[in-house]
């Protein structure tokens, strides 16, 4: 497909970006957040249901788990989305270049229903084949990240871009809360059976695809903002990438994601744990609300994309310092009850902030090489993102294993009580005396092996947020009538 024109058909040069936001620039941001938001839920249905839950489905309804050995490969349930999604975060942006960006997302979407479909009609059979379907779930999630994004900041101009790309920032957060919040119900309507839940959410990334490809369009001509939407080579965009900034953002937005992704993987299994062993004892429906609104704090971006658009240029690296510490402190906190509302706090603010300004400083970079620069900037700051996700899951293995077993006293004690002929009543008994039985065993939540597991790489992002910080020289400005292109770009 050739580079669409950067003149109009006599040759007069180009519209000159527009100023003020075009109307039909927001439902072009509704639908794109959609788009994203429906593959959230094939995602994070298992972080919805918890690990407990889904590994006694699997003894009850898999044989390939009748080796206990084979539970290792839980980890994977996870851990493969965010390698599929690495792995083709940088060949997206050939996908821009070739198709457009609308094309592409469709192209993720499409991934996206592939995969979760290949993982709902295998999980109760072959195990391998719904971790493959995992694997392409991965790919299509990356691909429509990506694009997405690249779709709306062709829309916004500079004035409402950071609080446009903020919202559309929300769509992990609000998938995860939603997911967390709805998940366990929709799982017992559909017979408690885990291939019908996660059709369910094929049927709904599907339907997302299709009004995304219905509403979205390019701008036209007097709606362009000053990310054009020309594709160009990529070898003409290379010179965009030489910004020590726009690097440091890239590497402290992995560190971000690696610290997320431990709270939304984890959080509902914490809050369900019994009290005396390290937990809030807290049932499904109330952990999967309260859980589900604290994951979904990223949903505040919008308030600190206001912020970002209201920073002067020289100042918008602290709002991703503010992002990062406030992550880490959390980070020190987590996972210890007597801190609970503190690192609540904190974890809204880190999320508020970083949510708000990571994908909206890529185009203050980048975009002069339109399209396709901004395309090829999401791409990498994509890769850094699922680049730290993989991590996760196998940095904070002893973390989770401990908090498994300690979740367990309580789901295998009700469980043990009505397959004796008891109630609900006899609940409280039971879970008291497996608890006793349990500290005897040490087992119990451990928040230190958490705490070694995240802060210190916080710490490294926090001196990464600082390299944010324009240079002197580009903050003054270069010699009015001859800015360099990379500082041109720093400086918008």
């Amino acid at each position: 497909m050739s580079n669409p024109a950067v003149a109009t058909a006599n040759g007069a040069p180009a519209a000159k970006p527009v100023e003020k936001t075009p109307s039909y620039a927001w439902p072009c941001l509704i639908v794109s957040l959609l788009a994203a938001v429906g593959i959230v839920f094939a995602w994070m249905w298992l972080p919805g249901i918890t690990f407990p839950v889904f590994k006694n489905w699997l003894a009850e309804n898999n044989a390939f788990f009748a080796n206990p050995a084979n539970f290792g490969l839980l980890s994977n349930v996870m851990g493969l989305v965010p390698i599929g999604a690495l792995i083709m975060a940088l060949p997206t942006t050939v996908l821009v270049r070739k198709f457009g960006a609308k094309a592409t997302t469709l192209i993720g979407v499409g991934c996206a229903v592939v995969g979760g479909a290949l993982s709902a009609a295998f999980v109760g059979g072959n195990f391998y084949v719904f971790l493959a379907g995992r694997f392409i779930l991965g790919l299509g999630l990356s691909t429509t990240v990506v694009a997405g994004p690249t779709c709306v900041s062709m829309w916004f101009p500079d004035a409402t871009r950071g609080r446009a790309m903020a919202i559309w920032s929300c769509w992990a957060p609000v998938g995860i809360f939603l997911s967390n919040f709805v998940n366990d119900g929709v799982y017992h309507l559909v017979g408690s059976n885990m291939a019908n839940l996660q059709w369910v959410w094929v049927a709904v990334a599907a339907v997302f695809g299709v009004l995304f490809a219905i509403v979205f369009r390019d701008p036209r001509e007097n709606e362009r903002s000053q990310v054009s939407p020309e594709r160009k080579p990529l070898k003409a965009v290379l010179k965009f990438f030489k910004s020590r900034q726009l690097w440091c953002l890239i590497i402290m937005f992995a560190i971000f994601n690696y610290m997320n992704y431990a709270f939304s993987q984890y959080l509902k299994t914490w809050l369900q744990t019994p009290e005396a062993l390290g937990g809030f004892g807290w049932d499904a429906t109330t952990a999967g609300l309260w859980g589900g609104l604290i994951v979904a704090c990223g949903a505040l971006a919008p308030i600190g994309g206001l912020i970002l658009d209201k920073t002067p240029k020289d100042k918008k690296y602290l709002c991703v310092v503010v992002g990062i510490l406030g992550l880490t402190i959390c980070s020190a906190l987590a996972f210890h009850a007597e801190f609970f509302i503190p690192y609540v706090i904190f974890f809204c603010i880190g999320n508020m902030m970083l949510n708000a300004c990571c994908r909206p400083l890529v185009p203050t970079f980048v975009f002069k090489g339109g399209a396709t620069a901004v395309a090829f900037g999401l791409s990498f700051l994509t890769l850094g993102q699922y680049a730290g996700q993989i991590v996760t899951s196998y940095a904070l293995a002893p973390f989770n294993e401990g908090l498994t077993a300690a979740s367990n006293v309580a789901i295998n004690a009700k469980q043990a009580v009505l397959a004796s002929g008891g109630t609900p009543a006899d609940f409280g008994p039971a879970i008291g005396q497996a608890v006793q039985e349990a500290l005897a065993q040490g087992i119990h939540v451990d928040p230190m092996l958490a705490f070694w597991a995240l802060v210190p790489v916080g710490v490294v992002g926090c001196i990464l947020a600082f390299g944010v910080k324009p240079s002197k020289k580009q903050a003054v400005g270069a010699p009015a009538g001859k800015p360099a292109e990379g500082e041109a770009a720093a400086q918008h």
